[in-house]
């Protein structure tokens, strides 16, 4: 889940993406934004409309090891 309520940031499960950064001018996204890693979903394929961009993988991958404890 991604989030624009900036509130939300300063956790170790959460990745930080803000705008005028190198990843957020590549994510295309509109504003400031949280990666929230501690609210994981599945979803099947046919649901996903378009992809518009993606995520810096080491930040993440260190996000979703604190959410699952590994």
């Amino acid at each position: 889940m991604i989030t624009s309520q900036m509130f939300r940031a300063g956790h170790p499960s959460r990745v930080t993406i803000l705008l005028n950064s190198l990843e957020g001018q590549q994510l295309g996204l509109l504003t400031d934004s949280v990666v929230m890693a501690d609210n994981l979903a599945t979803i099947v394929m046919s649901a996903v409309n378009r992809v518009i961009g993606s995520l810096p993988t080491a930040e993440i991958d260190e996000a979703l090891k604190h959410t699952l404890g590994l």
